[in-house]
C-alpha cells in the first residue's frame, strides 16, 4: 500500500488540497448567504433589537389581533352610528301653494321632515292676508292620525320618494284604526 502512495504522491496531495479548497469555498458560500439571512432579518426586525425571529413573529400577531379587536369596536360603532342615522331626518320635501286661492300669491307652505322609517312631522303654515296659521301633524310610519290636506298628502309623498298612484292609500285620520 505504501507503494501505492509513494508512487501516486502527488495526486494522493492534491486530493486532500482540493478537498480543503472545497470546504473553503462552501464556507465563503455559506457567509454570503447567511449575511443576506442576517440582513434580511435585520430590515424585518429593525436594528438594535436582541429577540429571535419566532419572538417577533409572536409579537406582530399580538398586534394583529389586537388590530381586530379595534376592528369589531369600530364595526360596533358604526352599528350604533347608523341606529342613530335612522332616527334622524333623512326624508324631507317643501311644498308652497295658495291656500286660499286670494290675491297674496303662494305664501302658504307644508314641509314634511321623516326619518328612515317615513316617521316624523308635517308642519304646515296657512298663509291669507289677515291671518296665518300653523299646523303641527305627527306621521308613524308613513300614516297620520290626524286627516291631512291634499297638500299635505302631497309634501308627504314627495318626502318618500313616491308617485300620486302610489300612495293613494295616505289620506290621514287613521284609515286603518
Amino acid at each position: 500500500m505504501s507503494t501505492f502512495i509513494e508512487n501516486n504522491l502527488s495526486i494522493a496531495l492534491l486530493v486532500p488540497v482540493a478537498l480543503a479548497l472545497l470546504g473553503v469555498f462552501i464556507s465563503g458560500y455559506l457567509l454570503v448567504v447567511l449575511r443576506r439571512y442576517r440582513r434580511d432579518q435585520r430590515v424585518i426586525m429593525g436594528e438594535g433589537r436582541e429577540r429571535d425571529l419566532i419572538a417577533h413573529a409572536n409579537a406582530v400577531q399580538a398586534r394583529v389581533d389586537g388590530l381586530s379587536g379595534d376592528i369589531t369596536n369600530l364595526a360596533n360603532d358604526l352599528d350604533r352610528a347608523g341606529k342613530r342615522l335612522d332616527d334622524c331626518f333623512t326624508f324631507r320635501s317643501v311644498l308652497r301653494y295658495d291656500a286660499y286661492n286670494d290675491l297674496s300669491g303662494m305664501q302658504s307652505t307644508s314641509v314634511a321632515l321623516l326619518d328612515a322609517r317615513f316617521s316624523g312631522i308635517i308642519i304646515s303654515s296657512i298663509q291669507s292676508r289677515d291671518h296665518a296659521r300653523i299646523y303641527v301633524k305627527e306621521v308613524r310610519d308613513g300614516d297620520s292620525k290626524e286627516k291631512l290636506s291634499p297638500e299635505e298628502i302631497e309634501v308627504l309623498k314627495k318626502a318618500m320618494g313616491l308617485k300620486a298612484h302610489r300612495l293613494a292609500g295616505v289620506s290621514g285620520g287613521g284609515a286603518d284604526e
